[in-house]
């Protein structure tokens, strides 16, 4: 606990009279292969694009690039029908 905390007796009196039991026998056990896919759904993941969408620029060519594609797309049909 920070020094500056336990200066303070009322609250140092009300976080020592918490007791956190820790289920070992749980954690203990064996996980399910599903139990384990649950897990790896749930667990938080890193954004892909978080470097990009850190500037203005990044973020403007993130809603022009799906019309640029469009496009490009567009144009490549044409010459292949034709």
């Amino acid at each position: 606990m920070n020094e500056e905390f336990k200066k303070e007796k009322e609250l140092t009196n009300m976080l020592d009279s918490y007791k956190i039991d820790i289920p070992v026998t749980k954690l203990a056990q064996k996980q399910s292969t599903f139990q384990k896919f649950i897990r790896y759904l749930g667990s938080p993941t890193k954004d892909p694009f978080e470097n990009c969408t850190n500037h203005s620029n990044g973020y403007l060519f993130l809603n022009i690039s799906p019309v640029i594609c469009g496009l490009f797309l567009a144009i490549i049909q044409v010459f292949l029908l034709n």
